[in-house]
């Protein structure tokens, strides 16, 4: 089977921050639609959703939730780290997981782990304007 040759970088786009939705709107059916017709793009709004459907569509909802999984850390050095997780290990089923009261282990991505030397972290949740 040939494969297509896909590159990290076909996927880069400038997306400017004012462009990015922090909180949904009041009325959640009044956010933007865009519509792809045949390449020809255009937007409307989603409570026209219906107009833009074949009659004999069937519509399946994704009722899932997002797990917060990323942490940053700030050192008393001033350095940041991240920790992202991936998937738990132990209880490896989510719903046991996250049911936990004590503990828990989750396998994780470490960013910046370079300036976690030794030691511990100070257990220190950096809020989001913290780390611009």
């Amino acid at each position: 089977m040939n494969l297509p040759e896909i590159s990290i970088t076909d996927f880069n786009y400038v997306l400017p921050e004012e462009r990015i939705a922090k909180y949904p709107l009041e009325q959640r059916d009044h956010s933007k639609l865009l519509i792809n017709d045949k390449g020809k793009l255009s937007q409307d709004h989603f409570y026209n959703l219906p107009n833009y459907l074949p009659s004999d569509s069937i519509m399946f909802f994704n009722n899932t939730k997002v797990v917060p999984a990323r942490l940053i850390f700030r050192k008393l050095t001033g350095a940041f780290i991240e920790i992202f997780c991936l998937e738990p290990a132990e209880p490896a089923e989510y719903n046991i997981s996250f049911a936990q009261t004590k503990s828990c282990v989750w396998k994780c991505i470490i960013g910046n782990a370079k300036r976690w030397k030794s030691g511990f972290i100070p257990i220190y949740i950096a809020d989001d304007d913290d780390t611009s």
